[in-house]
């Protein structure tokens, strides 16, 4: 008997025919054809988020599926799964963050992240950005957009301190290559009770010490997953507990940040700079006040974003669907107690 894959977007032909390579009985079909001719082949990513089928199609289609893979973005939240898909049996969600995912849904059906996979790519994001602001170059660029020759003292990486607040894939593997670079590593998990060494950082931090981390870091790192406990996590308080000579950097959500305060606190220069992937909302409003705070670095969540981010995705994917048809447990099975 065969089992009935429906991918939400138009996926690439090797893409696909990865997928069906994993077992002669799927019977895999991808929405939205033709979207990606309309990219010309530029910018698989993130261009292809927006290949997404639209509602009425996937509506039409849900009815046979036992498997679905897809982003839960757009139009899927929306829309009454029990009834458009009584077959569906297990989601495989094409990126990590899983909060929008509605707990109702969890039950008969199992719903799987892609979390891990875009760790590399993000960790080279976040160490770009801690050399771009201690070699001085966002200042040094504007400087050479106003034709201005102006001598500064850029700072040495080797030594800094850089703390992790959400010590998972993404943290481990920043950890990684920041002590490449000499620098001290402390990593925040909230399974850490107390303060003590690590072999993956130079000291384990318990979420209850967040001020000692805040205290001790050159370059504050934010990696945590979006849960309740998490939201505005910097907040005015918390970032006025750094240096002030630090750089804090988000790479998780942006509901872990109060951009409100953080605002306030670059144009005070309670900090030094900032580094965002993400945002509390997205696409960012025109007349956010993020836009023109000083010493702000800013890009539209992309950091996960190669041109091996489907080739990453459906790796796991496949991985999952061997262990699926096998009856295997499921990697990366969303826990909504956890948020993720």
């Amino acid at each position: 008997m065969s089992t009935n894959v429906l991918a939400t977007l138009d996926l690439a032909p090797a893409i696909l025919d990865r997928i069906r390579a994993v077992d002669p009985s799927l019977n895999v079909r991808a929405l939205a054809a033709g979207t990606r001719a309309s990219f010309g082949g530029r910018l698989p990513y993130p261009s292809e988020l927006q290949a997404t089928a639209p509602a009425a199609e996937i509506e039409s289609a849900l009815a046979d599926a036992d498997v679905l893979y897809s982003s839960w973005a757009g139009v899927l939240p929306d829309l009454d799964l029990p009834r458009l898909a009584p077959n569906l049996r297990w989601v495989q969600l094409l990126h990590a963050g899983a909060e929008r995912v509605n707990a109702s849904l969890i039950g008969d059906v199992a719903f799987t992240s892609a979390a891990g996979m875009s760790a590399g790519p993000i960790a080279e994001w976040v160490i770009g950005t801690m050399l771009m602001f201690a070699k001085g170059w966002p200042a040094v660029f504007l400087d050479q957009q106003a034709h201005t020759y102006r001598r500064y003292m850029p700072r040495e990486v080797e030594g800094m301190t850089v703390g992790i607040v959400g010590l998972g894939t993404i943290g481990l593997e920043v950890a990684r290559r920041a002590r490449a670079l000499g620098c001290r590593t402390l990593g925040m998990r909230r399974s850490f009770t107390t303060r003590s060494p690590h072999d993956a950082v130079d000291e384990a931090v318990p979420p209850s010490d967040l001020d000692y981390l805040l205290h001790e870091s050159d370059v504050v790192l934010i990696s945590a997953p979006a849960t309740a406990e998490t939201a505005q996590l910097i907040d005015a308080r918390a970032l006025r507990e750094m240096k002030r000579d630090a750089v804090l950097i988000n790479v998780a959500r942006g509901s872990l940040i109060d951009e409100t305060a953080l605002v306030e606190a670059l144009r005070a220069g309670t900090i030094a700079g900032a580094a965002l992937d993400v945002f509390s909302v997205e696409p960012l409003p025109a007349d956010s006040l993020l836009w023109d705070a000083p010493n702000l670095l800013m890009t539209p969540h992309v950091a996960a974003g190669t041109d091996r981010y489907y080739e990453r995705a459906t790796a796991i994917f496949c991985d999952n669907l061997a262990r699926f048809l096998r009856g295997e447990p499921l990697i990366n099975v969303v826990d909504t107690a956890r948020g993720y």
